[in-house]
């Protein structure tokens, strides 16, 4: 079981969060989501042998928004050169 945080971009209000679940919840591997409207952030908890972040992706451009690019740092990877 693998539990993946995505940066989201285009929700404008509650009904775009609730979509945006239940696109994810749709995908087959995904045993549960919750998206922030307040963070811009989805939550999911999927069995990685069934489904990668790349399809991840796809549901949420299919649903009509994008995965936004994480800030510096944001997603664990950091270079290190700016002590960050």
């Amino acid at each position: 079981m693998q539990i993946g945080m995505l940066k989201l971009a285009g929700m404008k209000d509650q009904h775009c969060a609730s979509k945006l679940t239940q696109a994810l919840k749709a995908v087959n591997g995904v045993n549960d989501a919750s998206v922030s409207l307040a963070d811009s952030k989805a939550t999911v908890s999927y069995d990685e042998d069934l489904v990668s972040t790349q399809r991840l992706h796809v549901a949420i451009t299919d649903a009509g928004y994008s995965v936004a690019k994480p800030a510096h740092g944001e997603d664990g990877n950091c270079c290190g050169g700016c002590g960050g």
